[in-house]
């Protein structure tokens, strides 16, 4: 009975000091638990703000957060966050930093998930970077990496682009000879095909696609195994190669993927010519020095036949500088400085001069609209005097009367002094109008001078009943005796001027540039109404010059397939049909070569029933109404 006491207590005890251990581990693991589970919600809430930042395009503030975040350990979202980061980075444009971040994944996480986002940026980075071999591997690598479908169809994409690239015959080969994964293979064997076809090879193709089962192609793949087909069954295409310099990346890289869309859009369009052309990209990033790099490159290359580009003008110099005495034909589309073509004896010039706009309004309101007595408001800068300066030139050889030059400066919000000189001008012209209007047309007698007036005859001559206009309430009527008004304005002064023409009662007719071509401004409805019959003198008719950069390139493009033929193709017989062109019709320009191959067909539009209409071109000192064009 003792002993059984003794047992119990015991027992008792025993327990006792369990329930102290485990009240004692409670005490001490509980706050650990929660303080790693309230971290671990933390760290995904601060990434889930990464990806919320990420999606809006806020790429500095998610670079910041995950550079914070990282700060500390992360534990199983390491991978996660590195990756975004990445993302982040290749975002912002820092392509040195990307490879580190990536390759030091790769280094610490070699079996992740992740490890194929890694590839894919990798991919994206060398596509940036010009280098399409080296991307076209990485795709490769990053989708034998995953079997999702969403990642699957993204990579793919990626993959198909970059094979319309041309990868290297040897780039090809290596990832053959390697790769023991069945898609790989057929992929591979599809980029080869395409090279096939573009080299104008079609037997090759088709014995590349005849050793593929049509049941295994990925089904994203398909549809350019059927037109690799197809094309193998054709004759071989004519191909040159063409050199292309455009800011894919930096402050111009809006205008350079525009310029891309314009050059891919003309040969989509031109398939099923029996002409091919193959471009060679080269990203100058905006830069000076990455343009001379370009212009070297692509010259020394022997397959480039052409090269078009650069879009910016101080580029566009740089590039003709580089060229002098090359043989290779240089198509520079958008600059419109003076004497570019003067750098070299194969650039040319696709974007008419200032010196030849000013020519080209001078001859259409003197000898198209023949009017006399013109004047011209423009802005005193570089842009605006070199326009006036090549106008006034040529109205005067034309015997024509400038009678009056208004400059500005800056932004056009108040032009109160140059448009109240102009009405000084057009007022003191209709004086002189009227003066001996009384004794026109009389034949006069000196006898009738033969007389005697009485002083009640002399102060008595009748008040005229109608009352003499006065400079200072000449504001009052209209005025048409400034017969035309030149103005040349900048894109963003245009709302500026438009609102102020019509507060000073001119009865003239209007002639703008390019700038004018803007029908958001002209339609506001105290504009457009005072501005009926305005005329413009554009480089192109599209009508909406945010389009301007595309079009250029899709004519460009164009302008290379006219020239191309089946005998010869060389650099100096691309230039000498250059230099013979007399007339190229594109889908919004007219080109013509002058002597110095600068484009001097410039077009005429109309702004009427608001609408701007295309009424015509200029073909050397003639305008081509299209009225007299047959449909």
């Amino acid at each position: 009975m003792v002993l059984h006491c003794i047992i119990n207590v015991f027992s008792i005890t025993m327990k006792i000091s369990f329930m102290k251990r485990i009240l004692l581990f409670l005490t001490i693991s509980l706050p650990l638990f929660g303080q790693n589970w309230f971290q671990s919600r933390l760290i995904e809430k601060q990434i889930d703000m990464v990806i919320e930042h990420f999606n809006e395009d806020r790429f500095a503030i998610a670079e910041t957060i995950l550079n914070k975040l990282m700060e500390k350990p992360l534990g199983v979202y390491e991978p996660k966050s590195r990756i975004m980061l990445m993302k982040t980075t290749y975002a912002l444009n820092k392509k040195e930093d990307v490879k580190i971040i990536g390759r030091k994944f790769l280094e610490d996480f070699p079996k992740n998930e992740y490890a194929k986002d890694v590839y894919l940026k990798f991919g994206d980075t060398f596509i940036n970077e010009q280098n399409f071999n080296s991307a076209f591997r990485m795709y490769i690598q990053a989708r034998t990496l995953t079997t999702s479908d969403e990642f699957l169809n993204l990579v793919d994409q990626r993959i198909l682009n970059t094979i319309q690239l041309n990868i290297l015959p040897t780039t090809i080969s290596e990832l053959l000879t390697i790769s023991t994964n069945p898609n790989e293979r057929i992929i591979c064997a599809l980029a080869k095909s395409f090279n096939d076809i573009s080299s104008g090879n079609p037997d090759e193709c088709a014995l590349s696609l005849y050793q593929l089962n049509p049941e295994e192609i990925p089904i994203s793949y398909f549809d350019l195994y059927e037109k690799l087909l197809r094309a193998s069954y054709q004759p071989p295409v004519k191909t040159i190669t063409v050199g292309v310099i455009i800011p894919l990346s930096g402050d111009k890289v809006i205008q350079g993927n525009s310029f891309l869309r314009g050059m891919y859009k003309a040969l989509s369009v031109s398939i099923n010519s029996n002409k091919k052309i193959a471009f060679i990209i080269k990203d100058n990033h905006g830069s000076e020095i990455k343009t001379i790099r370009a212009v070297k490159e692509l010259e020394k290359n022997r397959d480039v036949k052409a090269i078009i580009g650069p879009i910016s003008e101080s580029n566009a110099i740089i590039a003709a500088n580089s060229l002098q005495g090359k043989n290779i034909p240089l198509l520079i589309p958008s600059a419109s400085l003076d004497e570019i073509t003067s750098l070299g004896n194969n650039i040319y010039q696709l974007n008419s001069n200032l010196s030849t706009r000013g020519k080209i309004a001078a001859k259409y309101i003197t000898k198209i609209l023949e009017l006399d007595s013109i004047a011209v408001l423009a802005p005193a800068d570089n842009f605006g005097r070199s326009l006036t300066d090549a106008f006034i030139k040529e109205v005067d050889q034309l015997g024509k009367k400038v009678v009056g030059v208004e400059w500005y400066s800056g932004l056009p919000t108040d032009l109160k002094r140059q448009f109240t000189n102009l009405r000084k001008i057009a007022f003191d012209l209709q004086q002189e109008d009227n003066n001996y209007d009384e004794y026109l047309g009389m034949a006069l007698d000196s006898l009738d001078f033969l007389f005697e007036l009485s002083d009640d005859e002399l102060f008595d001559i009748p008040d005229d009943e109608d009352e003499k206009l006065t400079a200072s309430d000449s504001s009052k009527i209209k005025l048409n005796t400034i017969q035309a008004i030149y103005s040349p304005v900048h894109p963003e002064h245009l709302a500026y001027i438009g609102t102020q023409f019509p507060m000073y009662y001119f009865d003239t007719q209007i002639v703008g540039n390019d700038s004018w071509k803007n029908l958001d401004i002209l339609n506001q409805s105290n504009i457009g109404p005072h501005m009926e019959g305005l005329s413009i003198i554009s480089s192109n008719y599209s009508i909406n010059i945010k389009d301007q950069i595309y079009n250029q390139a899709f004519d460009c493009t164009q302008l290379i397939y006219s020239i191309i033929n089946e005998q010869d193709n060389g650099r100096l017989a691309l230039a000498k049909r250059l230099s013979n062109l007399s007339n190229f019709n594109g889908e919004s320009h007219n080109i013509r070569f002058s002597d110095s191959n600068l484009n001097t067909s410039l077009q005429v539009l109309r702004f009427e029933d608001n609408q701007i209409v295309r009424t015509g071109y200029f073909v050397g000192d003639s305008l081509i109404s299209l009225e007299s064009i047959a449909p």
